[in-house]
């Protein structure tokens, strides 16, 4: 399948979030999504998952497309969206990161990678240390709330990323109405993130019913209920990434062969997966269907945008990103009792890059 590569200089989430952080009254060094803000409050719906596969299956109209960032894969999209920097700026390249200082580390739980235990990581480095996370909801001096289940807001990531208030939901129905209470309150910039369309698209698949429901119930309930506040906010709903059906799960741990001529573990996503080494491997890169990059090229790529000195070390000597269903999988610890998933994103397929901006 044809990659899509993000498109930095105009039409990405990394655009929209350089004109939310102008909205807001803070500086950034990117280019604004072209779109005309006409009202002075906003309101950011971002349905995870919820990808232009979907929109395109359910027939939904009225929708501008533009690509999210590489890779495609939430911790990375959302650092960039409430930082307004290219995952090469903000370092958070992937699910798991490498650092210089600590190894492989998990960015959204702030721990070493394969630990059971969340924030481990905050007595040994601190976040922003780690990551180039300046976010403009924090400098903004406009009032923000962001709506998120369940206890997110007390990790150490979503205290990086975001600012303001927080109001936690335990359902989506409860959510609409905390969604209704932050728009009472006047608030000037609300944030409202759902997971369910993910969730349902990992556990079950891209294209089964769970998935399928997910999409077309929150999106139409959604688009109904903000039909009343649309005079007094902007109204954005959007999506971090789309999705793409698993045919192959290539288990990584089984390669001896090539993890023996490696320097750390593989870390990345399932769908763009970096590997640092001293030696040369393209022998050992075998895998049909499937693009390898070297440093040089994912430099010239631009897939990750600008890449700031500080992460060069970061992006690996390899990288491998499927052009079909493939998902490369690495057990930091092995689980025989480990669950995998149905549907995978991260990489640079239409259905992984391809997001829909609605504008109401």
């Amino acid at each position: 399948m044809e990659f899509k590569y993000p498109e930095y200089d105009g039409n990405s989430i990394y655009n929209l979030a350089c004109l939310l952080s102008e909205s807001l009254g803070t500086k950034t060094n990117g280019k604004p999504l072209d779109l005309n803000l006409e009202k002075d409050r906003t309101i950011l719906i971002l349905i995870d998952g919820f990808g232009i596969n979907y929109i395109k299956k359910l027939n939904i109209k009225n929708y501008k497309t533009i690509t999210t960032v590489f890779p495609s894969t939430t911790a990375t999209v959302m650092t960039t969206l409430f930082t307004a920097k290219t995952p090469g700026e903000h370092g958070v390249i992937g699910y798991t990161n490498y650092s210089n200082d600590l190894g492989i580390i998990n960015a959204m739980r702030y721990t070493f990678n394969g630990l059971d235990i969340n924030e481990s990581l905050t007595t040994l480095k601190d976040f922003n240390e780690e990551f180039n996370v300046d976010s403009y909801l924090k400098r903004t001096e406009k009032s923000v709330v962001s709506i998120l289940p369940g206890r997110m807001d007390k990790s150490t990531f979503t205290g990086a990323i975001n600012g303001g208030k927080y109001l936690n939901y335990k359902s989506f129905w409860d959510s609409l109405y905390l969604l209704n209470r932050a728009v009472n309150l006047n608030y000037d910039f609300i944030y409202y993130y759902l997971p369910y369309v993910d969730s349902m698209a990992h556990s079950y698949g891209t294209y089964e019913k769970p998935a399928l429901d997910a999409a077309e119930e929150i999106y139409s309930k959604i688009s109904q209920e903000v039909e009343k506040f649309k005079d007094k906010y902007n109204i954005i709903i959007t999506a971090d990434h789309g999705h793409f059906p698993v045919s192959e799960n290539v288990m990584m741990n089984d390669r001896k062969d090539l993890l023996n001529k490696l320097d750390v573990m593989p870390y990345g996503d399932s769908r763009a997966l970096f590997l640092r080494t001293r030696y040369s491997i393209d022998d050992l890169l075998n895998f049909n269907d499937t693009e390898i990059f070297n440093k040089e090229k994912i430099i010239k790529s631009n897939m990750l945008g600008n890449i700031d000195d500080r992460f060069i070390n970061r992006i690996g000597d390899y990288l491998i990103v499927p052009h079909d269903g493939k998902a490369f999988i690495y057990q930091s610890k092995i689980d025989d009792n480990y669950h995998l998933l149905k549907s995978h994103h991260g990489g640079l397929t239409m259905d992984e890059q391809l997001i829909p901006l609605f504008y109401i």
